[in-house]
């Protein structure tokens, strides 16, 4: 479940890169993380885009619902999202994708990572770099996913990624 760090690898944005280590270091003994083991002061700089998102299973499907947003969304939504579903939020075509991010991080028990365009009026010329990672109650059962968003103007993403390192000989 937790083995390997390919998926670090992946990511392009050394923030997501400190989000994902930090929850990595919070699993312990192959189990999943509870809501209550993520510090806010040890994430404080990245406090305005996280978020945390319950399941709210209905007989036919899951809704998802935010029961923490961080200032940052404010901002990208022009609202407070704490307390909304994702299928409330002006995203347009944007809730599905995020549905399938969030069913597929509770189905595997595994953490997702990408980037997206947000959806939201007005916020086409940003790209959405995201990571959600799953936590638990139990260890085993996924309970809500903590998420990291990073917003960077597409003009400007060559400038926040992660440059590899230079290798001479």
């Amino acid at each position: 479940m937790l083995a390997g760090t390919a998926l670090r690898h992946q990511m392009i944005l050394p923030q997501q890169q400190y989000v994902y280590d930090y929850w990595r270091s919070k699993c312990k003994a192959g189990r999943l993380p509870r809501r209550a083991d993520i510090e806010p002061s040890d994430i404080c700089e990245y406090l305005p885009m996280i978020t945390v998102v319950e399941a709210c299973p209905l007989s036919e499907q899951t809704r998802f619902k935010y029961r923490l947003a961080g200032t940052g969304f404010w901002e990208l939504f022009e609202d407070e999202i704490s307390g909304q579903y994702i299928d409330e939020l002006p995203i347009g075509n944007r809730c599905e994708y995020w549905h399938r991010v969030l069913q597929r991080v509770m189905e595997f028990r595994r953490p997702s990572a990408g980037v997206t365009k947000p959806g939201t009026p007005m916020r086409g010329h940003l790209a959405q770099f995201w990571i959600r990672l799953p936590l638990s109650d139990d260890g085993e059962t996924v309970t809500s996913i903590l998420g990291f968003d990073h917003l960077v103007k597409y003009d400007e993403i060559k400038q926040q990624t992660a440059m590899p390192e230079k290798i001479f000989a």
